[in-house]
């Protein structure tokens, strides 16, 4: 049975960043995968960001990309229930049985946002079905905060994305101006060793690891 699967991130890139390589995975598997993106990143790129994004994306099979356009890092300034309803909106419109997004402990406050936004609207209600809960972690930002229980990435969930760890970074080529030089999390040599490390962990040469925040089996 084919999936519709929603990713919702913050700004452009953090959408391939964090769970690349297992959307190109769906993809292959036949499911259909629509990337949302909330706010539109930094000023200085703006006016070139949206092409860079639909370049992005497509590189990873990705044909719908949604972009709300608010503006970078005033997320927080705005009610959550505008946010919210947004999300809420997209979910009726693809009525997704999966959906990632930012995990809840990043430094930054976008990425908290969004994520509160989308629990809120994902809030299980009787008479519907319900939709798997996934946050990815985000280098850069997810390691970044304070390492407390209420904060860290806790990966329990993995995916082998072995098979397309080069598709993920050609992906973030797009990118560009948005990666560094290592040691910096968000280099292209980072994001390849997180994927190690991840995978390490679990026994492949690459993996994608998420926190899984609910997930029910009728």
């Amino acid at each position: 049975m084919t999936k519709s699967v929603l990713v919702i991130a913050a700004h452009p890139d953090d959408e391939l960043l964090g769970v690349a390589g297992t959307l190109k995975k769906l993809i292959k598997e036949g499911h259909t995968v629509i990337s949302t993106i909330v706010a539109k990143g930094r000023k200085e790129e703006e006016h070139k960001m949206k092409q860079k994004m639909k370049q992005a994306n497509k590189e990873i099979g990705i044909k719908e990309v949604k972009f709300l356009e608010y503006e970078n890092l005033k997320l927080e300034q705005l009610p959550l229930h505008t946010l919210t309803k947004e999300i809420e909106l997209l979910i009726n419109l693809y009525q997704p049985q999966i959906i990632f997004t930012h995990h809840y402990g990043d430094v930054n406050r976008d990425h908290q946002k969004v994520f509160e936004a989308v629990l809120t609207a994902v809030r299980p209600i009787p008479g519907q079905s319900p939709i798997d809960l996934i946050t990815f972690e985000t280098v850069s930002s997810s390691e970044w905060n304070i390492q407390t229980n209420d904060k860290t990435f806790k990966p329990n969930y993995f995916v082998n994305v072995t098979d397309y760890m080069d598709d993920k970074i050609k992906a973030l080529k797009s990118y560009e101006v948005e990666m560094r030089n290592f040691p910096h999390p968000r280099s292209y040599d980072g994001v390849r060793y997180l994927a190690r490390v991840r995978g390490m962990t679990v026994g492949v040469p690459y993996a994608e690891a998420f926190e899984l925040i609910r997930r029910v089996w009728l």
